[in-house]
């Protein structure tokens, strides 16, 4: 049974059938896309609106702006147990859903909203969107077992042939521990430990930073990992119990075909 948020709204939500699991990943995937990107560019509030008004299409069946979602939004948020059960008791950590939807609602409505106002609007649709995109994947609708369940579906990749300068940017820009690349007819993985290495050895900086990925990597200079590659269908505690002990980072990836990944899982999406 859906867990009672308080304050709830006093028109009653029109509330569809119970979303696919299907659905159900689909707006999951919006919603981290959203964040992710909002996570990158801390002003990049509009994708996480666009996500959570086609979010709120579905659950109300028809189109308006967003207030107009807010009570089948706040109904799904329900299957929120960090909304439902952790927020209450421990307010000053985590924000309602109330408190939460009303900022991302004001910031939304004022096409002005820039700067530190920006930051908190955007911190506040990061809180929303992790909290729904846990109700989404309750556990009795969206059984959490394989790989494609979490994955992140067209990852960013380099080539050999592109310089370290450009994955230099990537990692950044994103804030990757790891760029996956297909050399050799095998995938490696560029981590941010090598890549330090790599930029404090010895050598100029414009050197290390224009050289192709490829040559830096044969001239022994960039240390490039073995990749985990695994089938999309693999089980999801299977991976983590074959992890052993080791808590040290690591990116599994999902081949689609050889040298194309449809996907990529690290235990950041896994939490």
């Amino acid at each position: 049974m859906t867990a009672k948020l308080t304050h709830e709204p006093a028109e009653p939500p029109r509330y569809p059938p119970t979303l696919t699991r299907l659905e159900r990943l689909h707006h999951r995937d919006q919603l981290r896309a959203a964040r992710y990107a909002a996570l990158a560019d801390a002003e990049a509030f509009a994708s996480i609106c666009f996500a959570l008004e086609a979010l709120g299409v579905r659950l109300l069946q028809r189109k308006g702006d967003l207030g107009k979602y807010r009570a089948s939004l706040f109904r799904l948020a329900g299957d929120s147990v960090v909304l439902t059960e952790i927020a209450p008791a421990n307010p000053g950590y985590f924000g309602s859903f109330n408190s939460l939807f009303e900022l991302v609602q004001n910031a939304r409505n004022d096409a002005m909203h820039s700067g530190v106002y920006a930051r908190h609007a955007t911190a506040a649709a990061i809180e929303l969107c992790i909290a729904l995109e846990e109700a989404l994947m309750k556990e009795q609708d969206v059984p959490r077992t394989s790989v494609e369940d979490f994955m992140v579906k067209a990852p960013v990749t380099v080539e050999p042939w592109q310089l370290v300068a450009h994955a230099r940017q990537l990692m950044l820009t994103h804030s990757f521990s790891f760029l996956p690349v297909y050399i050799d007819e095998k995938w490696k993985l560029v981590s941010e430990v090598a890549m330090a290495k790599y930029l404090r050895s010895d050598g100029t900086w414009k050197t290390l930073l224009a050289l192709p990925i490829a040559t830096a990597h044969g001239n022994g200079l960039l240390h490039l990992q073995d990749a985990k590659v695994v089938d999309g269908k693999a089980v999801v505690a299977e991976l983590l119990g074959g992890h052993g002990n080791d808590e040290g980072q690591v990116l599994w990836l999902v081949e689609e075909r050889p040298g194309r990944l449809s996907g990529v899982l690290s235990p950041f999406e896994l939490m």
